[in-house]
């Protein structure tokens, strides 16, 4: 019998467990809070002092010179670990009970099969299987508990703040979605929290969330039916969809497109500007732009991430001209939307409405 649940996260196998990961949960917020700061502030002091040098030094410069500073060698390292730790501890203790969380799955699969699509001939494309996203043993795809292990760890690093999902639901307010919409579809829901944050917004709507990775839809699929809120989970190329022209009011890309190739977050574009109905919007929340000759800390925290924390696309969405690319497909686009009163922290949001 696992333990009761956290929010609503699924309890670990035994206290032991949960209070390993409570511990690297610690570990990740005295990291974020007192090392981090000092590798982004050690980051932009010697980037400014490079500034005057020539010729000018590159970005990858500036990474190599903080190998030499303390503070910034401490928290690569215990960002690198905390992540390898809290894999291991949240797929260790789930695996102890992956019969029971089985009959879980299978539970709200019977009872509700209507609202979970699965393809059993499903083709994962090579830029997703090539990469453990994350560092996540097994990807999204590859652990039939990737849901459940994905979903603990998302509590480590939230560090607690999103237990019972306020921050999905706070996001889903950001998204400037005007009038009673019929249908939105969540691009990449992941185990759908932004996918039920919708339709705790829009009860009246059809809400669909689509991914690839089919155990993060069967976990989403069983939590939504848990919370008793009905929304339906597709497996689905976000670049190739099954929704006609015009027939869909809202969709929302949140932390997606830089997880994708170019040419991929092309044709996902391409495929939301197709499927929104005239005055339809389309709301992407992810990292913000960084210059290629940036020399900055946040510049080398985003490479570190994609080094070290399995992110190979991350510095070519960061540099790339994403506001050109959704320019090229949509009309009416906000590169920098601000929802009044709310901080967005390092995320940056970007509306895409398609005229009417």
């Amino acid at each position: 019998m696992s333990r009761p649940p956290i929010g609503t996260l699924r309890g670990a196998a035994s206290l032991d467990d949960e209070s390993y990961v409570d511990f690297v949960e610690g570990m990740r917020a005295f990291n974020l809070s007192r090392m981090v700061p000092r590798l982004v502030g050690a980051g932009d002091a010697i980037g400014a002092t490079m500034e005057t040098q020539s010729p000018r030094p590159r970005v990858q410069d500036l990474f190599n010179a903080l190998d030499h500073a303390p503070a910034a060698q401490m928290a690569r390292r215990m960002m690198r670990s905390t992540q390898m730790m809290m894999w291991r501890g949240t797929g260790d203790t789930y695996r102890r009970i992956a019969g029971e969380l089985e009959g879980w799955l299978e539970h709200a699969e019977s009872a509700a099969p209507h609202l979970l699509r699965i393809d059993p001939d499903f083709a994962y494309p090579e830029y997703f299987r090539a990469q453990d996203i994350h560092l996540q043993p097994g990807n999204y795809h590859d652990d039939p508990l990737a849901g459940f292990v994905f979903h603990y760890g998302s509590k480590v690093f939230f560090t607690g703040g999103n237990d019972d999902d306020r921050l999905h639901n706070v996001m889903a307010t950001w998204c400037p979605i005007e009038g009673a919409p019929e249908r939105i579809v969540d691009f990449g829901c992941g185990v759908g929290q932004s996918t039920t944050a919708f339709k705790l917004r829009f009860p009246e709507a059809e809400v669909h969330g689509i991914d690839l990775a089919a155990p993060m839809l069967r976990y989403g699929h069983a939590r939504a039916h848990e919370l008793g809120i009905e929304v339906h989970f597709s497996q689905a190329d976000a670049s190739a969809l099954e929704f006609a022209d015009d027939s869909v009011d809202a969709a929302l890309a949140m932390i997606l497109f830089h997880e994708l190739p170019r040419e991929v977050a092309e044709a996902v574009v391409k495929e939301a500007a197709r499927i929104l109905k005239p005055g339809g919007t389309f709301t992407i929340i992810d990292f913000p732009h960084i210059p290629v000759d940036e020399l900055s800390g946040r510049h080398c925290m985003r490479l570190f991430d994609s080094w070290y924390n399995g992110e190979p696309y991350a510095p070519a969405f960061v540099h790339s001209d994403f506001t050109a690319l959704l320019q090229a497909h949509f009309d009416d686009v906000d590169p920098d939307y601000r929802p009044a009163a709310t901080s967005t922290g390092a995320l940056q949001i970007r509306v895409c409405r398609k005229s009417a």
